[in-house]
């Protein structure tokens, strides 16, 4: 797993700190504001704006999302704007990225522009130098 960050980013969050679950069904059309953790399994057709979104396998949100910290496994066709972002393997998004910290698994799809706070700015340790990735998707290593 490759990953750009400048400090800690959580990938899983503890399923009692969520204070709302929109589920795997339920479709919301226009924008959402909120406050809390949300895990959002439906879809939203809006822009969203609050403190703490996990956005699961099924989720999709077709809008800009304006978060504090967002981890994200399903789609977002939009814009996101958050301080923490971490992108989960299978998850995809089609718009502009602007974060602070940002965490992304291999299997990630991101499509469009990313702005990330470049100060302090590293790469995360894999175990793998770039070079020995490569040799190892050649069949070298």
């Amino acid at each position: 797993m490759g990953l750009f960050n400048r400090g800690a980013v959580p990938k899983t969050v503890d399923k009692a700190a969520i204070n709302s679950i929109i589920g795997q069904g339920l479709n919301i059309v226009g924008d959402l504001s909120f406050s809390g953790k949300l895990k959002l399994d439906g879809t939203i057709k809006g822009n969203v704006k609050g403190e703490y979104i996990v956005i699961g396998k099924t989720g999709v949100v077709t809008g800009d999302v304006n978060i504090e910290t967002c981890i994200c496994q399903g789609k977002v066709y939009g814009n996101i704007n958050s301080k923490d972002l971490t992108v989960v393997k299978g998850c995809r998004i089609e718009g502009n990225v602007e974060t602070v910290n940002l965490a992304v698994e291999s299997g990630a799809s991101l499509i469009g522009e990313v702005k990330v706070d470049d100060k302090d700015l590293r790469l995360i340790e894999t175990g793998f130098s770039p070079e020995e990735q490569l040799q190892k998707k050649a069949g070298n290593a």
